[in-house]
């Protein structure tokens, strides 16, 4: 087992698959440059501003042929973003400016760092032994393909952007980087490296049962284990730190949140559609409406009639459709569907205890879910536009592409953790600091006894085509 520097090879493959045209503006000193996008079947220009993280106006502006909010399948847009040639704002500045938190988390920016030399160790599955260095296209087709490999790039991208804005902030930092290669045998070469236990903390890995084994490898040591990326149960041992909220924690937000629904208005129309997987969620709705009209897709092979829905849901009432499944027909079917029954005298809201990755896909219509007002649970606020204008140019002037949901987290975490660790030594004595908001990210760990969690939830709801938080009364 070996330490891994590529650098060379991230930048490599990160330009990959980007054709750019540019225009230059030497009064105002910025480039405007393109990446050309086909428009696929489904897909809106709330999607694709969602998939570039570029606003819709923006888009509009240099894609003339769009009239309205209309784009057709097969139509190639013109997607723009924008770099200064220098930039006006430092670093830290930039960073003031994206933490949105209490007067007494921002004193982690405003106050001088405690400890200014920092050390950790990253651990995800590279899988650098499946890419050919030699050949651009074999790499490019493996790149292409969202799995691992890509997924730890796009998060080792934020992270090492994270490592030039807390050096901004006078913070020296040592990182070194594993590759796991997904593989157990390889985790426990790593914990066997003598370096692991003088580490400030240690982010990754990724998969929850290589977590498991690392936290097992090192239940001895003092050394933070940091769970980036999944929400699945894991073993929390005194020195893990699970930075998404679990499932379960979520849904339990979301029945308070039904509770005070019910409080304003006791007599909804409720449908509940599910699966097998998800009776247990039906049950605990069921306790709130007994009267709830109930669909389950495993016996309609994933169907929901539209003349059922049609029938059950009523004009006089407020209509509450709780959709509890991760099947991604169901949920572009049943969305449609119930976008197609609106009218005047029949509104419809959509809501989930759980939204999964599954409504990433771009076959989800955004503008379906904010017809029908879709409130759902998240661990983060998807956050797309002109807030992120600042970061966009941080990430497009060293990598030459924007950061997606992935980038930004990893840069969100590392720059939390580092901070944290900056300014209390230690991060788990970081935890009396509560909780610290990013663009997209929030974060406010809780001791569980054996390990941390962190219990950042927030309630989503689109409305057309906005996301908004809604405040919780929790």
């Amino acid at each position: 087992m070996k330490i891994i520097k590529f650098f060379v090879l991230f930048f490599m493959v990160s330009m990959l698959g980007f054709s750019q045209d540019s225009n230059q503006n030497s009064e105002s000193n910025f480039n405007v440059e393109f990446i050309e996008h086909k428009v696929k079947r489904k897909q809106t220009l709330y999607t694709i501003s969602n998939l570039y993280n570029v606003p819709i106006d923006l888009i509009k502006k240099y894609n003339p042929v769009i009239k309205g909010n209309k784009i057709s399948k097969k139509m190639v847009l013109k997607i723009p973003f924008i770099t200064t040639v220098v930039m006006k704002e430092s670093t830290t500045e930039v960073v003031k400016k994206e933490v949105l938190s209490t007067k007494k988390n921002q004193n982690i920016f405003d106050s001088i760092p405690k400890k200014k030399s920092i050390n950790f160790g990253f651990i995800a599955p590279f899988n650098l032994n499946k890419i050919e260095i030699d050949s651009i296209e074999n790499s490019k087709e493996y790149l292409e393909k969202l799995n691992l490999s890509t997924l730890s790039l796009d998060f080792y991208s934020g992270t090492l952007m994270a490592l030039k804005t807390a050096k901004k902030s006078g913070i020296k930092i040592h990182l070194d980087t594993y590759d796991n290669k997904n593989s157990i045998e390889e985790i426990d070469k790593i914990s066997k490296n003598k370096i692991i236990n003088s580490y400030d903390f240690i982010l990754g890995p990724f998969i929850p049962r290589n977590i498991n084994r690392l936290s097992f490898n090192l239940k001895s040591s003092k050394v933070p284990i940091v769970s980036p990326l999944t929400s699945k149960k894991i073993e929390i041992n005194n020195n893990v730190f699970q930075s998404i909220p679990s499932v379960q924690s979520q849904r339990e937000l979301m029945f308070i949140h039904v509770d005070s629904l019910i409080t304003k208005d006791p007599d909804p129309c409720v449908m509940i559609i599910y699966n097998s997987s998800t009776k247990k969620v039906k049950d605990e709705l069921l306790k709130r409406f007994p009267y709830a009209e109930l669909i389950d897709t495993d016996l309609t092979m994933g169907l929901v009639d539209p003349e059922i829905t049609d029938s059950l849901l009523v004009e006089q009432k407020n209509n509450l459709v709780f959709l509890e499944s991760q099947n991604l027909n169901v949920i572009t079917s049943v969305s449609s569907l119930l976008n197609s029954q609106i009218s005047k005298e029949r509104s419809i809201n959509l809501l989930s205890t759980y939204r999964s990755e599954t409504y990433e896909n771009e076959n989800i219509s955004y503008e379906h879910l904010g017809n029908l007002k879709f409130t759902y649970p998240s661990y983060f606020f998807p956050k797309y536009g002109d807030e992120l204008s600042e970061l966009n140019k941080l990430f497009i002037e060293n990598f030459g592409k924007l950061p997606n949901k992935i980038t930004l987290r990893g840069y969100e975490i590392t720059l939390d953790l580092i901070l944290r660790t900056a300014h209390r030594r230690r991060l788990v004595k970081s935890i009396d600091i509560g909780e610290t908001k990013y663009y997209q990210n929030r974060f406010n760990y809780k001791n569980k006894g054996e390990g941390y969690v962190n219990e950042s939830i927030l309630l989503i709801k689109h409305d057309k085509l906005e996301v908004h938080e809604i405040l919780s009364e929790k």
